[in-house]
């Protein structure tokens, strides 16, 4: 009888640790949307989004490092996907 509640109670452990991990990778990547949506609201006129009042962005610049890290890092990662894409059909 001790034998089996160890095993059930085991089981509950991996099913909790498991909720877990998906909870907090799910957190996890909120926050990294969270972070590249700030960086586009103060940053956006890299891209040609209307930017907000020059003095709220500089004010925030310091604060931002990691932002724009992350933005330099992912925008050297992209890639023309339609171009590679068309590129496997041979279309002229």
């Amino acid at each position: 009888m001790r034998n089996l509640f160890e095993v059930i109670k085991g089981f509950f452990k991996g099913v909790d640790r498991g909720m877990r991990e998906v909870s907090t990778s799910l957190i996890q990547n909120e926050l990294e949307e969270y972070e590249n949506a700030f960086a586009l609201l103060t940053m956006g006129f890299l891209s040609g989004l209307p930017s907000p009042p020059t003095g709220l962005v500089i004010r925030l610049f310091p604060h931002m490092q990691r932002e724009i890290q992350v933005m330099m890092s992912k925008s050297s990662g992209l890639f023309d996907a339609f171009g590679s894409t068309m590129g496997k059909f041979s279309v002229d």
